[in-house]
């Protein structure tokens, strides 16, 4: 089985026919059915199915697929860490944390890495955590910065807590909750919310912490799918609600005129951040100067 079948596989899949993916390739459409044919030959079974809608794969095919696109992303990333050597980098992080982390604590860490460790480059990638630690645990990122979570086998996975979290229901200054003492469940009848689009687990973790708190349905007018920027600048309108992480809000709730809501007698949901690497990546200096400046940052970042 030839590695390169494997990504051909893959490109037919992505592009949606052996067509487009020929094209893509630069590669005789001939060529190509041949190479599917010998791979199919190996495999003992169909890799996918055509229609006029296009190709659609089986489960065996999707398995293959999967396979193939890891040794295109790792070509790719070889090929990245010649360029860098070729410009006196030693070495690449990659790195994937929250978009809120990454409006306030994040550029703090990276401009300290970069500072310290000019021979060392990094990659930063924005994602909700569910899809980063799945991404770590595909070999995509080295680091990421993430809440714990329930919805991935992460027992292969090194980590470490960077600072205690938890959930929290935010507003603009102008919102008819904002600095209120008394606010009661009846409060929030009606009320329109915004929400990141935090996936899975995480999505599951605040919806469980609204009905806890007698709120159900909340009607969520707007989803920001990895864009905490927009999502932030309507929250600041005061027309709005969400419920978000203490603390990389906390961090930046001033540049928005953000506030959050007063609630007695309520046990908030614990949402801890916490630092992940495959545990080989432990040994290696970059990472423990990742390690160390991350902790420190946080660390800095006194909130109430």
């Amino acid at each position: 089985m030839e590695s390169k079948h494997l990504i051909y596989l893959a490109t037919i899949l992505d592009k949606g026919s052996i067509t487009a993916a020929a094209e893509y390739l630069n590669l005789a459409q001939p060529t190509l059915t041949r190479a599917m044919a010998t791979l199919e030959m190996q495999a003992g079974t169909q890799l996918f199915t055509r229609s006029r809608f296009g190709v659609t794969s089986t489960q065996v095919g999707e398995s293959l697929a999967r396979e193939g696109r890891a040794i295109t992303r790792r070509l790719g990333a070889a090929q990245e860490q010649v360029s860098r050597y070729k410009l006196g980098i030693k070495q690449n992080l990659r790195i994937a944390s929250g978009s809120l982390l990454a409006m306030g604590v994040l550029p703090k860490v990276i401009d300290r890495m970069i500072e310290e460790h000019p021979d060392v480059s990094l990659t930063i990638t924005c994602l909700n955590p569910s899809v980063a630690l799945e991404g770590l645990l595909d070999d995509q990122f080295d680091i990421v910065i993430a809440p714990q979570s329930s919805d991935r086998n992460t027992t292969s996975l090194y980590s470490e807590r960077l600072k205690e979290d938890k959930i929290g229901i935010f507003c603009g200054q102008q919102h008819p909750l904002a600095n209120r003492s008394d606010i009661q469940i009846d409060d929030f009848m009606s009320l329109d919310w915004l929400s990141l689009g935090i996936a899975s687990y995480f999505e599951q973790q605040t919806t469980e912490m609204l009905s806890s708190y007698g709120i159900h349905g909340a009607r969520t007018k707007a989803v920001f799918r990895n864009d905490a920027y927009m999502l932030m600048k309507m929250l600041a309108s005061g027309r709005y609600l969400a419920a978000l992480p203490h603390f990389p809000v906390t961090v930046i709730k001033e540049e928005f005129s953000i506030c959050e809501l007063k609630l007695e007698h309520i046990q908030p949901v614990s949402r801890d951040l916490y630092l992940w690497c495959v545990s080989p990546l432990q040994e290696q200096f970059a990472f423990q100067s990742f390690q160390k400046i991350a902790k420190e940052v946080f660390e800095e970042q006194n909130i109430g």
